[in-house]
C-alpha cells in the first residue's frame, strides 16, 4: 500500500530504491525519511515521485498525519479514476447504433478490434463520432477499468504539446512551478485517444514514434526515462497518405498508427440512421431539458433526410437541440421548429422547376452559413470541411454585409 524509506540506508539508498519502486509500479506511494534534511534533497526526492519528504526529528503524530494524508489522496485518485471508467462505461452504453449495413459493420469491426492491444487508426470527417468510436474501442476491451486519456492535437499549441504528452519537471522552463504528469502516464494501463493527429508538427511525430517503439517517455526537464503502458488511438479528417507526400506526415509513423484503421463514413452516405439517431438525440435532451418526451413528425424527418449533413451527426444533433429548444412541451418536433437554411432543402430546392434559379454567390453563401452553423461558428473547421481558408470565409462574409 505504500512504502516508508530512509534516504541513508546500507547497500542501496534510498533515492536507488525509489527509483526501482517506480519502476515496478509508478502509483505506489512513497514517503522518504532523512536526519540530513536539505532543500537539494528534497526536490530530488519529489522530482523522483516521492509523495512525502519527512525531515528528522519527527514525533509520530506528524508521521500518522502524513500516512492518512498520503492514504487519501490515493484513495481520492482511485475513486477519480473508477467514476472516469464509469462514466465511460455509461456514455457507450447510450451510444446509438443505427441500423444501416454501414453501421453494422462499423459496430462489428469496432468489437473485434477492442478485444485487441493493437493501435488504431480513426479516419473521418469533421463530427462523424470518431472520439465515440475510440471510447467504444476502450470500454469494450481488457482496458475498460483503466484511464481513458483525450489530447486534442489541434487544440493544444505547438510549444506546449510535449509538456502535455510527456509531462515536465519543476523548473523546465518559465511558469513550471510543479512536476506535471502528462497524458501518457495518466493513461497509463488504459487508452490514450490522440485526436486530430494529423495536425501534429513533424518534430512532435517523431517523438510519438519513438514511444511507441520503446514504451517509454521522458518528461521536459528531465533525463530520467519512465516506462509506460497505454494504448494508443488516434484520429484524424486528414488523408494522410497525401499528408505523407506533401512532407508534412511521417511515414514509420503512420505505418505505427495504421495497424487497424478504422474509416467512419459520413452522414450522406447512410441516411436510412438518420431517423434512429435523431430520436436519440431528442430522448438526449428532453431528459436535459427536463421536457416530455415526444417525436418528430413525418414531415420533419423527411427534412433531416433531404439535408446532406456537411457537419455529420454533430450537425444533427446541434439541429435536433435547436428544433427541441423552439417546440413546446410535448409538442411533437416539426419542420418550422428547425433553423430555415434545413427548410429550404438545398439539395433539391435550386432545380425544382416550380422555382426560379438562384445564382451561384446566393448558393455559395447558404451552403458556407450552413457549414458554419455546423461547425458552431469556427472558422477554421468549416474552412477544413469546405477547403477553402479562414480568411477567405471571413471576406465572403464581409461582402455580404
Amino acid at each position: 500500500d505504500m512504502v516508508i524509506c530512509d534516504i541513508k540506508m546500507p547497500g542501496m539508498d534510498g533515492m536507488s530504491l525509489l527509483d526501482r519502486i517506480k519502476e515496478y509500479d509508478p502509483n505506489l506511494p512513497v514517503l522518504m525519511i532523512t536526519g540530513y534534511a536539505s532543500i537539494e534533497s528534497a526536490v530530488e526526492a519529489v522530482k523522483k515521485g516521492a509523495q512525502e519528504y519527512i525531515p528528522k526529528p519527527f514525533s509520530p503524530t506528524q508521521v500518522r498525519f502524513l500516512v492518512e494524508r498520503t492514504f487519501e489522496r490515493k484513495r481520492l485518485i482511485e475513486e477519480n479514476v473508477q467514476l472516469k471508467a464509469e462514466l465511460g462505461q455509461a456514455h457507450v452504453r447510450n451510444v446509438v447504433k443505427g441500423t444501416s449495413q454501414v453501421m453494422e459493420r462499423l459496430f462489428d469491426l469496432v468489437a473485434k478490434v477492442a478485444r485487441t492491444d493493437s493501435s488504431v487508426l480513426i479516419t473521418g470527417e469533421s463530427g462523424t463520432g470518431k472520439e465515440v468510436v475510440a471510447r467504444l474501442i476502450h470500454f469494450g476491451g481488457a482496458r475498460a477499468e483503466a484511464p481513458f486519456v483525450t489530447v486534442n492535437c489541434s487544440a493544444i499549441p505547438n510549444d506546449l504539446l510535449e509538456s502535455e504528452l510527456f509531462g515536465h519537471m519543476r523548473g523546465a522552463f518559465t511558469g513550471a512551478f510543479y512536476t506535471k504528469r502528462g497524458s501518457f502516464e495518466q493513461a497509463d494501463g488504459g487508452t490514450l485517444f490522440l485526436d486530430e493527429i494529423g495536425d501534429m508538427r513533424l518534430e512532435m511525430q517523431a517523438k510519438i514514434l519513438r514511444v511507441l517503439e520503446e514504451r517509454r517517455i521522458r518528461k521536459v526537464g528531465s533525463e530520467d526515462e519512465v516506462p509506460v503502458d497505454a494504448r494508443i488511438v488516434a484520429a484524424t479528417n486528414k488523408d494522410l497518405r497525401a499528408e505523407i507526400t506533401a512532407g508534412r506526415f511521417r511515414e514509420d509513423l503512420f505505418y505505427r498508427l495504421d495497424i487497424v484503421q478504422i474509416a467512419i463514413a459520413p452522414l450522406r452516405e447512410h441516411k436510412e440512421d438518420i431517423p434512429s439517431f435523431a430520436r436519440h438525440f431528442l430522448k438526449v435532451f428532453a431528459t436535459e431539458m427536463k421536457k416530455p418526451a415526444t417525436d418528430f413528425s413525418e414531415e420533419a424527418l423527411d427534412l433531416l433526410q433531404s439535408h446532406d449533413w456537411p457537419g455529420n451527426v454533430r450537425e444533427l444533433r446541434n439541429a435536433v437541440e435547436r428544433a427541441l429548444i423552439f417546440a413546446s412541451p410535448g409538442e411533437l418536433v416539426r419542420t418550422s421548429h428547425f433553423p430555415p437554411r434545413l427548410r429550404e432543402k438545398a439539395n433539391t430546392a435550386f432545380y425544382s422547376p416550380s422555382k426560379d434559379f438562384r445564382n451561384l454567390r446566393a448558393v455559395e453563401m447558404d451552403h458556407i452559413r450552413a457549414v458554419l452553423d455546423a461547425c458552431g461558428g469556427n472558422k477554421v473547421r468549416a474552412a477544413e470541411i469546405l477547403g477553402i481558408s479562414p480568411s477567405t470565409i471571413w471576406r465572403k462574409l464581409q461582402e455580404e454585409s
